[in-house]
């Protein structure tokens, strides 16, 4: 009969032999087990060997300090010992024995190493030959974590040693981009507990090697600065490669935090690398970061759009920004010119091969055509006013393709091209071309109503209706500025301007909406300054003109069947006549005058009432 033990079962067992089987026992509870303490975890051999390392450990850090080189040697004889003993734990497969045994044997190592000195003290030599025998025990045992995180501890300290030995600038930066490196390679490769330790403790050495990169790579002479800068793009690519490893994902932080941070630590570097006096070298800087951004918008689909495109964004931001805020500064204008029309050419070429990116491609390219044609002014390429009918033919470029596009890349395209069409008017402007303004005015004014004329779909109803607008005040602003040029002193020169914008403003309303909303305020506008005028100035030109223009307006009303018109008409023929009557009488009868036609007025409009057609037909029109 087999007296071997057998393992506890998950559930209460069978009650002992003699004892009545209750119903509790037969049904398993219901109720759900507590979760498991840190205390049950937790079992005797391990709390003693967690004690046991500790004394060891502590005893071989203070023996060297009291006893010198003899107890140096001392504890690399107990390392030695207490490697031999995680092997033999690792023979017996007892797993906490061979970790604890190893971790004071790696704990001495260390310490003997560093014994004699402080533990940043003296070369880097010994600290480098503890790391070197610590991975190859590693490669015999396989299993402790204690090996592998004690060479890289070893590898750090000679990192922390060599320091003192080299001098500062591209070493130093150079030796602390390497640990930063290293560290970043062994992060994919090593045990989940243990790359989360390697990355944490990495982030030292990365930070204070990019920035010293960075700085090394904009300041240092010649062809030195593209070892920094070379270092630290490499870094950049290594931290794109641990952002794949799911065991440290928890510690980086949301997933485009850093593809980002990558790439605009690799196009500072390369940024700063190129920022020299040379008279290509802040052109080239741009046109890579544009060529950068463009091939990776065109070319990477799946997982590595989502991983490498935000880096090539980024680092491709950086060099344009860079490039531009550098020749800006130095009033290199041609220079901008060209890069301006350099990338153009990509983000346009990114909007035809990839529909998804036209929202952002397509106003891109459109900017930096803009740009250019801003620039070639300062630069001498292009006159004043050549440079806006280009801004403006931008303008109706935007405005001919947008019927194709969807909507989300038509909004961004006609942002870009209404600032195209200002920044024409500004240049103009700003040269007191007044004359040319007075065109580019018209000519903007009617290809913007062209383009409300063209929105004739439901969706689009809201956007018509804005361009009608626009358009209309374009053309305003042109019929005010000819005036003003002109000296005109009549007060329709003003006016009537406005009225017809008004009029063009309500578009297509004005064939079937209501005729008061559409109509009303142009007919207005044009009808009671002139009223006025016509009272009160003398000549005899004006009452008649504006009586006609009346006569007109109540004969096209009748004939359209629209109120507003008629309306406005009658009113402005009866206040035309009235107000010339009151002024040719004395006061008193004018006085007269004014009274009795309020009463024939009233009188009429009560009589009119119950007389059946006038009143209804009146009503029908809109």
């Amino acid at each position: 009969m087999d007296d071997t033990p057998r393992p506890p079962l998950p559930y209460p067992g069978p009650p002992p032999v003699g004892e009545p089987v209750t119903t509790a026992a037969r049904r398993p509870s219901l109720e759900p087990s507590p979760e498991p303490s840190l205390e049950s975890r937790l079992r005797p051999p391990q709390v003693l060997l967690a004690v046991g390392v500790v004394l060891v450990v502590a005893v071989g850090l203070a023996g060297p300090a009291l006893a010198g080189d003899a107890a140096r040697a001392g504890v690399l004889t107990l390392a030695l010992v207490t490697a031999c003993a995680s092997a033999l734990a690792a023979r017996r497969r007892l797993g906490s024995t061979e970790e604890a045994c190893a971790a004071v044997a790696a704990a001495l190592a260390l310490t003997g190493a560093a014994a004699g000195d402080g533990p940043l003290d003296g070369g880097p030599l010994s600290a480098l030959v503890t790391a070197a025998v610590l991975l190859s025990v590693r490669v015999l045992l396989p299993a402790p974590l204690s090996w592998p995180l004690a060479a890289w501890v070893a590898v750090q300290v000679a990192a922390l040693r060599a320091l003192d030995l080299v001098d500062g600038g591209a070493p130093q930066t150079a030796l602390l981009l390497g640990v930063a490196i290293v560290g970043l390679a062994v992060t994919p490769a090593a045990r989940p507990p243990l790359a989360r330790v390697v990355l944490v403790t990495t982030a030292p050495w990365l930070v204070t090697g990019v920035g010293g990169g960075l700085v090394t790579a904009a300041t240092a002479d010649g062809p030195a600065r593209w070892v920094p800068a070379g270092l630290t793009v490499a870094v950049a690519a290594a931290l794109l490669v641990v952002r794949l490893e799911r065991s440290v994902e928890p510690l980086l932080g949301p997933p485009r935090v850093v593809p980002v941070a990558s790439g605009l630590v690799a196009g500072g570097a390369v940024g700063a690398a190129l920022s020299t006096d040379g008279p290509w070298t802040l052109p080239l800087a741009g046109w890579s970061g544009v060529l950068l951004m463009s091939a990776a918008a065109a070319a990477l689909s799946g997982w590595r759009r989502g991983l490498l495109l935000p880096a090539a964004v980024a680092a491709g931001s950086v060099l344009l920004a860079l490039a531009v805020v550098q020749l800006t500064a130095a009033a290199r204008w041609q220079a901008l010119v060209s890069l301006l029309l350099l990338t153009a050419l990509p983000a346009a070429l990114v909007a035809v091969v990839r529909r998804d990116d036209r929202p952002t491609a397509a106003p891109a390219a459109t900017g930096c055509l803009a740009g250019a044609a801003l620039l070639a002014v300062p630069a001498g390429l292009l006159t004043p006013g050549a440079s806006a009918v280009a801004l403006t033919a931008l303008f109706a470029g935007t405005l001919a393709v947008r019927p194709g596009m969807s909507a989300d890349v038509r909004g961004p395209t006609g942002t870009v091209g209404g600032v195209c069409a200002g920044a024409a008017l500004v240049v103009l402007a700003v040269d007191a071309a007044w004359t040319q303004l007075v065109v580019h005015l018209a000519v903007q004014g009617v290809l913007t109503c062209c383009w409300a004329a063209a929105l004739r779909s439901e969706p689009h109803a809201e956007e018509a209706a804005a361009s009608w607008r626009v358009g209309a005040a374009e053309l305003v602003a042109a019929a005010w500025t000819q005036a003003a040029l002109h000296g005109a002193t009549v007060v329709e020169a003003w006016t009537l301007p406005l009225a017809a914008g008004l009029l063009l403003a309500a578009g297509p309303r004005l064939l079937d909406g209501p005729s008061w909303p559409a109509w009303g305020p142009g007919l207005v506008v044009a009808s009671a300054p002139s009223t006025v005028a016509a009272v009160l100035q003398p000549g005899a030109l004006r009452p008649v003109l504006v009586l006609g223009a009346a006569a007109a307006a109540m004969a096209l009303g009748a004939r359209g069947a629209v109120r507003a018109p008629l309306a406005t008409g009658a009113v402005t023929a009866v206040a035309l006549a009235v107000g010339l009557a009151v002024l040719a009488l004395p006061q008193p009868l004018a006085w007269v005058l004014v009274v009795g036609l309020a009463l024939l007025a009233g009188g009429a409009r009560r009589e009119l009432r119950p007389v059946a057609g006038f009143s209804a037909r009146l009503s029908e029109l809109r």
